[in-house]
C-alpha cells in the first residue's frame, strides 16, 4: 500500500497485540557489512583477524580454515569471481574490497525471479553508493551486465538491507541482509516493531506495542536513545531523507531532553533546545530564561562534545566511569544523549566483561548498575518505546544487578523477590530465540524467574561462578 510518507509501506489487517509476530522474513542475500573501513574476517564463518586467515588461490576471498574453503557458500563465492578474468595477480587483489563487495556479488547468484525483485526496490543513486564494484575494475574485466546489476544491488542493499546482529559478545564481522518483506518498513523515531535473528539468519518481526487494524508497520534506522539532530542528520546522510515524525517535531522528545545542552548562561540552570526541531537552522531557546543562542553556536558546542568523545579510551572502564560521574554533567546535562549513551557503554560491561564479573565489582559500581538499568528505562518508557529490544536488554542487566545484590545479601531476598522475577520474565519474553540475547538467559528464567519451585539456596546456585558451567551444561 501506498505510505502517507511517501513511497510503499506495511500495514495492518487486523489489530495486533504487543509482542504478536508479524512475519518471519528470510534474506534474499546476505554477507559481510560494506562500510569504508571494514574488519578483516572470514568471508564463510565471519569470524574476526584470527591468525589463521588466509587467501583464496582461486578468488582471494578470505577463509580462515580448510573446512570454510570446502564450504558450498565459498564455492559459490569463488566460481562468480575466479569465473572473470583478473588483471592483476589474483594475490594482489585485495582481500577488504572483495569482502565489501561481497553482498552484491553473491545476487548475481540469485535467479531471475529474485533479481527482478531486487531492480523494483529503491534504490540510492548518488555517486558515493556502489563505490565498492567500481573499484573492482583495477582487478578484474567484468562483463558489463554483471557490473551494472552489482552496482544496482549495492545501492539497493545501501538502502534496503538491515544489519544483522551476532550472537551475544562473539566477535565476528558484522553482516547486513537483505530481507523482502522487511524492506518495505519505512521508518519512524518511535517504531511500533521490533525485529530478532535466530540462528538460521531469519528475521523475526514483532510488535512492541498494541497495533491497530489498518495502521503502518514502522521500524527504526537508528538509534532510538539519540537526540532528535544526531537522528536527522545520520538518517540524512545514510538514507537521504530528514525525518518529520511526531517525535522529530517536539523539541522535548516527549520529556527526555535527549538533545538539550545547558543554557549558555552561567547563572541559569536550564536547557537549551531547538525551537524549531525540523529545521536544521533553527536557533535554540532556554527552557527557564528564554535565551536565544544561534544555530552556529550550537553546532560549534556540539562538534566540541563529539572531539571530547573522541577522545575517551571506551575500553578503559574505570576511565569512562570516572568522566561520566565527574565530567561529563560540567558540560551537559544529564539528559543529553551524549550522558545516556555513556550509561548503556557502562550497563553492558560492569558484570560482564573480564575483571569485572560479577562476583568481582564492588558494591559501589553494583549500585551504580542497578542505577543506570533504571534510569536508562525511565527514557524509554517516556519514548513510548514499548517492549523493544534495548527494553529487553536492560531488563536483563537489571535482573542481574538484582539477583547479585540477593546473594549477597540472602536476607535482601524476600525483599527483592518479586522484582528479580517479573524482570527476567519480562526480558525473556522480549529476547528469546535471538542470536544476540545473553547465553544465561533460559538459564536464569527457569531458576529465578516465576515458577521455580526450588529453594532459595537452590536458585542461586546458578550465581555461583564456579558451578555455573556446570548447570549450563545440565
Amino acid at each position: 500500500m501506498e505510505s502517507p510518507l511517501g513511497g510503499r509501506g506495511l500495514f495492518t489487517t487486523e489489530n495486533i497485540s504487543s509482542g504478536e509476530v508479524l512475519f518471519v522474513d528470510h534474506p534474499l542475500v546476505y554477507g559481510p557489512r560494506s562500510g569504508t573501513i571494514i574488519q578483516r574476517g572470514c568471508t564463510v564463518c565471519n569470524v574476526l583477524n584470527t591468525n589463521n586467515l588466509f587467501k583464496c588461490y582461486k578468488c582471494s576471498l578470505l577463509l580462515c580454515s580448510e573446512s570454510c574453503q570446502n564450504n558450498s557458500a565459498h564455492y559459490n563465492d569463488c566460481r562468480v569471481i575466479s569465473g572473470w578474468r583478473n588483471k592483476v595477480p589474483i594475490e594482489e587483489v585485495d582481500d577488504e574490497l572483495l569482502s565489501r563487495a561481497l553482498t552484491a556479488i553473491r545476487a548475481l547468484l540469485l535467479n531471475e525471479d529474485q533479481k527482478q525483485f531486487i531492480t523494483s526496490l529503491q534504490a540510492h543513486v548518488l555517486p558515493q553508493h556502489g563505490t565498492e564494484i567500481k573499484d573492482l575494475r583495477q582487478y578484474f574485466e567484468i562483463p558489463t551486465e554483471d557490473e551494472q546489476f552489482m552496482i544496482l544491488a549495492s545501492c539497493v542493499l545501501d538502502a534496503n538491507a538491515f544489519q544483522i546482529a551476532t550472537s551475544y559478545e562473539r566477535k565476528e564481522m558484522g553482516k547486513r541482509g537483505l530481507y523482502p518483506v522487511s524492506s518495505l518498513m519505512n521508518h519512524h523515531c518511535v517504531p511500533n516493531t521490533r525485529y530478532n535473528y535466530n540462528s538460521d539468519l531469519q528475521m523475526i518481526v514483532k510488535a512492541v506495542k498494541p497495533i491497530r487494524a489498518g495502521s503502518e508497520i514502522f521500524t527504526c534506522y537508528t538509534g532510538l536513545l539519540w537526540g532528535t539532530p544526531a537522528r536527522r542528520i545520520h538518517l540524512y546522510k545514510t538514507k537521504h531523507f530528514f525525518c518529520k515524525c511526531e517525535r522529530c517535531a517536539d523539541p522535548t522528545e516527549r520529556g527526555t531532553l535527549l538533545a538539550a545542552l545547558k543554557c549558555f548562561s552561567s547563572e541559569c540552570p536550564g536547557s537549551l533546545l531547538p525551537i524549531e526541531p525540523l529545521k536544521s537552522s533553527s536557533s535554540w531557546r532556554c527552557l527557564e530564561c528564554g535565551l536565544r543562542v544561534p544555530c552556529d553556536n550550537i553546532c560549534t558546542l556540539q562538534s566540541a562534545l563529539g572531539s571530547l568523545m573522541g577522545s575517551l579510551d571506551f575500553g578503559n572502564i574505570d576511565e569512562l566511569e570516572n568522566f561520566f560521574l565527574t565530567r561529563v554533567t560540567k558540560y551537559i546535562p544529564k539528559t543529553n544523549q551524549i550522558v545516556v549513551d555513556l550509561q548503556c557503554r557502562l550497563i553492558w560491561k560492569l558484570g560482564e566483561v573480564e575483571g569485572l564479573s560479577w562476583h568481582e565489582l564492588s558494591e559501589s559500581r553494583l549500585a551504580l548498575k542497578e542505577k543506570l538499568c533504571r534510569g536508562t528505562l525511565r527514557t524509554t518508557a517516556a519514548l513510548g518505546a514499548g517492549d523493544a529490544h534495548l527494553r529487553g536488554l536492560l531488563l536483563y542487566h537489571l535482573h542481574a544487578a538484582l539477583a547479585e545484590r540477593a546473594r549477597r545479601s540472602p536476607d535482601l531476598y524476600d525483599e527483592l523477590k518479586s522484582e528479580i522475577e517479573s524482570t527476567i520474565d519480562q526480558a525473556y519474553n522480549i529476547l528469546q530465540g535471538d542470536i544476540s540475547a545473553p547465553p544465561d538467559l533460559e538459564l536464569r528464567r527457569r531458576y529465578l524467574g516465576p515458577g521455580c519451585d526450588k529453594s532459595q539456596e537452590e536458585r542461586f546456585f546458578i550465581l555461583d561462578e564456579k558451578k555455573n558451567f556446570v548447570m549450563c551444561t545440565q
